[in-house]
């Protein structure tokens, strides 16, 4: 039986991964950290609001944890870089740091596909072999990249906790919200004239994937891709609104601009984000097929689509 730590447990994937565990017979008890109060309740579930920043140690001792599931992190670009940073990487260095001292065997961290960064060059498709190179000029990927090296020499440091490492893509479903997702449902979407199809992963295979990580005690690193891709002209017509293509010489200072500006209405993202649109990004997952002998339940349009279905309720 297991007494799980789940970090940013208020946010979107936190959350659903909180109820996913709250089901489980192997799991004893849940305990959550987030600044925001959550709105689930459960026998099985305890919640502290707390920082990530913020000693953590009398939570371990007290609730007995024994897993950590960590996925606190700024998502939506802000523009204090250096508090974007400090939460994500200073956090993951304070719950390593108690996680060590506890004792914990295991501990699940939510990196992304992002962290291989976005370049020409890139492999097609991006394997768990390739370099993970999050531009550095995008706080995101390249937090998601150094998280990575965090984790991998902690992992050096404490060969007796299994560290997994789980690199979604963009992750889709009813409870899709992010700066992607508010852009492409304005009537009128900005986008780069030139741009690569993407994959996305459903919410419900990206849970599955964790839980069963956890289950399994499974060490490593893997991509969690749905199968597929679906072009962004696609996209923006099936939600209903308009493209405006513009070329990459004008669209990228234009948003610039914008997001200096504080425009909101206009872009919700710095410019160097939109290179994940036009720079090859597609990641493979046949090591985690292969490895733990997980079906995926919706490929990447039938994501998409069941995001679509719940924005046009």
């Amino acid at each position: 039986m297991m007494n799980i730590l789940v970090t940013g447990a208020s946010g979107y994937i936190g959350g659903k991964m909180v109820k996913a565990l709250c089901k489980r017979d192997w799991v004893n008890m849940v305990a959550g950290t987030d600044i925001r109060e959550p709105s689930y309740r459960h026998p099985k579930y305890t919640f502290d609001t707390r920082d990530i920043r913020q000693p953590m140690d009398d939570i371990f001792e007290n609730r007995k944890i024994d897993t950590v599931v960590h996925t606190a992190y700024v998502l939506p670009p802000i523009h204090d870089k250096w508090l974007m940073e400090e939460i994500n990487k200073g956090g993951t260095e304070n719950i390593l740091s108690a996680s060590a001292k506890a004792g914990v065997k295991q501990i699940l961290y939510t990196s992304s596909t992002t962290a291989y960064g976005f370049y020409p060059d890139n492999d097609e498709p991006l394997t768990e072999e390739s370099p993970l190179r999050g531009n550095d000029d995008l706080t995101y990927a390249k937090n998601k990249r150094e998280i990575e090296a965090i984790f991998k020499a902690f992992e050096s440091a404490h060969p007796d906790i299994a560290v997994s490492i789980v690199r979604p893509c963009f992750v889709v479903g009813p409870g899709f919200k992010n700066p992607m997702a508010e852009h492409l449902q304005k009537k009128l979407v900005m986008m780069p004239a030139k741009t690569r199809p993407w994959q996305f992963v459903h919410e419900e295979d990206l849970i599955n994937v964790m839980v069963l990580m956890l289950e399994k005690r499974k060490a490593g690193a893997f991509n969690v891709t749905g199968e597929g891709t679906i072009t962004f002209p696609e996209m923006v017509k099936m939600l209903g609104n308009i493209r405006i293509p513009l070329p990459w010489p004008v669209i990228y200072p234009l948003n610039n601009l914008a997001w200096h500006l504080r425009l909101s209405f206009i872009t919700r993202f710095p410019s160097p984000g939109m290179r994940m649109m036009v720079q090859p990004w597609i990641a493979s997952s046949e090591k985690l097929v292969k490895e733990t002998g997980y079906r995926f339940k919706h490929d990447s349009r039938s994501a998409f689509e069941d995001f679509v279905r719940f924005v046009k309720k």
